[in-house]
């Protein structure tokens, strides 16, 4: 395994970046800014980007037909990226200092979403969503950060960070019908963010650990395999990808930090590729 480097020394810094994804269809890295409000497209092997602004915070995007299927503050959207044209496709009314939050699909391609308490002082009113057509369907409530998600190999198993209180959840997960049960710890630190997860071929999870400067890797009973150092406190999301699918991209932020801060961390905000061993 290497040591983390720059994607591309050319990217502008994001305050919050996110959402990190990886198209295998077209060899790209789609990210988000969430308080820059944009949505990012990186070209490996044309080494090219492109951006497009949105009139709203925006969590993730996935492509799919050409288009993009994006995630704003209040909901999900259908996005054109040739026109900027914004479709909705199921939104929420959300209660004050609320937003959506952190997504992903799972091995069948249904997409599930969290929202985020972002107020001074949260309290354990977000919630866990499943998109089910055009609605936003509520399956779990009783967070304060329903963040990252990953899936195991067989798909039987769903990983769910709240990064406020410091867990990765672990669930039973029925990929016929979508629906999970059985409940449980499966990472819980006092000392710790976990923000977004990923897994790979290998059944390993991945936990981008923000405030903490590294990845957390560990198997399936929970136990730490490795951590991957990073040059920046806080890595937000991570993708595993790449031609080979043997590399890890992470997204950091910027947002918060003090001058004295950046000037010690000056790549946060960037975007990170590890080559992983195989």
């Amino acid at each position: 395994m290497t040591r983390p480097r720059l994607l591309d020394e050319n990217l502008p810094t994001n305050e919050l970046g996110e959402g990190a994804f990886w198209d295998s269809n077209t060899a790209a890295l789609y990210w988000v800014d969430i308080t820059g409000q944009a949505i990012f497209r990186y070209d490996v092997r044309a080494r090219a980007h492109k951006s497009w602004k949105l009139p709203k915070q925006v969590s993730f995007a996935f492509p799919t037909n050409g288009r993009l299927v994006v995630c704003l503050s209040d909901g999900v959207y259908d996005f054109d990226p040739g026109d900027g044209m914004l479709k909705p496709v199921a939104i929420l009314d959300l209660p004050s200092d609320h937003r959506l939050n952190d997504g992903k699909v799972d091995p069948k391609g249904r997409l599930w979403v969290g929202t985020i308490n972002t107020s001074l002082e949260p309290s354990e009113t977000a919630a866990l969503y499943r998109l089910d057509g055009d609605r936003l369907q509520e399956i779990e409530p009783g967070y304060v950060n329903a963040n990252g998600k990953a899936w195991s190999i067989d798909g039987r198993i769903m990983y769910h960070a709240d990064t406020a209180i410091g867990t990765i959840w672990q669930y039973d997960y029925d990929l016929a019908t979508g629906e999970i049960s059985g409940k449980r710890v499966f990472v819980r630190r006092e000392d710790w963010h976990p923000d977004g997860l990923c897994s790979d071929g290998a059944g390993s999870i991945f936990a981008a650990i923000y405030g903490g400067s590294r990845i957390d890797v560990f198997d399936y009973r929970g136990d730490i395999q490795r951590t991957i150092d990073l040059p920046v406190p806080n890595p937000t999301s991570c993708a595993i990808g790449g031609e080979a699918n043997d590399q890890l991209f992470v997204t950091s932020a910027s947002e918060g930090m003090t001058s004295g801060q950046l000037f010690r961390a000056p790549l946060s905000g960037q975007v990170f590729i590890v080559d992983l061993d195989r």
